[in-house]
Order: C-alpha cells, then sequence, then structure tokens
C-alpha cells in the first residue's frame, strides 16, 4: 500500500492495542481475551435475536389463532369495522398491530394469485382497490390502537 491511504483500525485491532499496553505485550494473554468477548457477544447477540423471534413472532402467532370474530373487517369505501387488537401483545412489542400485519400478508397472497383468468388490467385495478382499502383500514385501526382504553 502507498502512504495516502491507510487501512483505519478495527474495533478488535482498537481493543487489542489497548490491552497490550495494559498487559506489557503480553500478546497470548490479550489475543484470549479478545477471543473470549467475542465469544460471549456472539452468544447475547443469538440469545437476544432468538428471545425478541419468540416474543414477536410468538405473540403474533397466538394471536392470529385466537382472532376469529375479533378482526376489523372492510364493506366497501366508507364502511369499516375497526376493531382494536383483542390481545395487545404483539402492539406492546412493536408498535403495530397485529391486524396491519395480516392485512398486508393477505394483500400479498391476492398479489400472489394465478392471474391467468383474469384480464391483467382487470387484476390490476382490483389489486390496486384492495390496497387502496386496506390503508384505510389500517389507518383506522392505528388510530383505534393508539386511543385509551
Amino acid at each position: 500500500m502507498n502512504d495516502i491511504y491507510r487501512r483505519p483500525i478495527t474495533m478488535d485491532e482498537s481493543i487489542l492495542l489497548l490491552l497490550k499496553d495494559v498487559l506489557h505485550h503480553n500478546v497470548d494473554i490479550c489475543q484470549l481475551i479478545l477471543h473470549y468477548k467475542k465469544s460471549s457477544e456472539t452468544i447475547e447477540t443469538l440469545q437476544y435475536h432468538y428471545k425478541r423471534w419468540e416474543t414477536i413472532a410468538g405473540s403474533h402467532y397466538r394471536l392470529h389463532d385466537t382472532h376469529e370474530g375479533k378482526f376489523s373487517l372492510v364493506f366497501n369505501d366508507t364502511d369499516f369495522i375497526v376493531k382494536r387488537d383483542h390481545l395487545p401483545i404483539f402492539y406492546n412489542l412493536t408498535g403495530i398491530s397485529y391486524q396491519v400485519v395480516e392485512l398486508l400478508h393477505e394483500l400479498i397472497q391476492l398479489h400472489k394469485r394465478d392471474t391467468s383468468d383474469t384480464f391483467y388490467w382487470n387484476y390490476t385495478y382490483w389489486l390496486e382497490y384492495h390496497d387502496q382499502l386496506y390503508g384505510i383500514l389500517a389507518q383506522k385501526i392505528m388510530t383505534k390502537m393508539k386511543e385509551p382504553i
């Protein structure tokens, strides 16, 4: 490399340099400490993400399995039935209603359906129409969720 560019020092290299100063250049112990730090950080990160998956995804699936008759609905452009989440677990963890996530999943399923039976312009019209209605319903649900009980 030339003198103009020097690779920036990484966090591990920085820690290693500091440890060398403290431990009087005993490199083996410094590397052992650095290895222990990396492995404990990796374990903590995995545990954190596993716990978040269990709490967020688990609460979503539990709510999905128990929301029968407790879901907001769209009848037409002007008529909506808006209900709060029957258990606010998912909302408290994420700040979004699980119903909004379900609406998004429903819209994705509509988009994935086979279009061979319908004309493309008709399909895109209905997809955009559902997208607009679901967007309105999602806003109404989120407004309802933010209201005090």
